[in-house]
């Protein structure tokens, strides 16, 4: 779905080709110091609530830009595995929030927090 790197103090998605049809972009890039909060979430597709532009296979993938009722926009690229919430201060590229599937989450929630902190 996408490929995640770290570097010139940046958090930067690269979605795949399939993916951007559903995310709306090519790339999304974060400030690390944009970043308020990074959460373990076990069961990232449940937090892909509201209104959406995207695709959903029921129980196993969401992928795309959820608004939920408060107004909150999250990009989610989810799988039935666990992830991470990334949340952030103010809305950057139309996004408040990064809910994202990813291999080893802890692992990417400890690289954010050591390279933010």
């Amino acid at each position: 779905m996408f490929q995640v790197e770290i570097r010139d103090g940046m958090l930067v998605l690269r979605h795949e080709p399939w993916t951007r049809l559903l995310v709306g972009r090519a790339r999304t890039s974060v400030p690390l110091a944009a970043i308020r909060e990074v959460r373990l979430v076990p069961a990232p597709l449940a937090e892909a609530r509201g209104l959406r532009r995207g695709l959903v296979v029921s129980g196993f993938l969401k992928v795309g830009v959820w608004t939920g009722l408060d107004g909150v926009k999250r990009l989610i690229c989810a799988r039935r595995a666990p992830g991470v919430r990334i949340i952030l201060h103010r809305r950057i590229t139309g996004i408040d929030e990064l809910v994202l599937s990813v291999g080893d989450a802890e692992r990417l929630r400890a690289r954010i927090a050591g390279v933010s902190a």
